[in-house]
């Protein structure tokens, strides 16, 4: 079961990434752009122990693509240093 969404979609003068989290939605002109920096949000949540799934809406308005990235925790010793 998945955590939190980040959905990227097209705005008025080009892309938007928001998610489920209290974060700021961001824009980008390019939808490429912000299809990679939602995979970078979801990477770095990831870090955190959540799992993340990324949507990624077309300009009619469907889903044209998801990512899952399953949650994973750093054992202790890998944080220490």
């Amino acid at each position: 079961m998945k955590d939190v969404n980040v959905r990227v979609s097209p705005a008025a003068s080009g892309w938007s990434i928001n998610c489920d989290l209290p974060l700021e939605t961001t824009y980008y002109r390019s939808g490429a752009r912000a299809e990679h920096i939602a995979r970078r949000i979801a990477n770095n949540l990831c870090g955190a122990g959540l799992t993340v799934e990324v949507s990624v809406y077309g300009l009619d308005g469907f889903v044209v693509g998801t990512h899952r990235y399953a949650g994973w925790t750093r054992p202790p010793e890998a944080m220490a240093g």
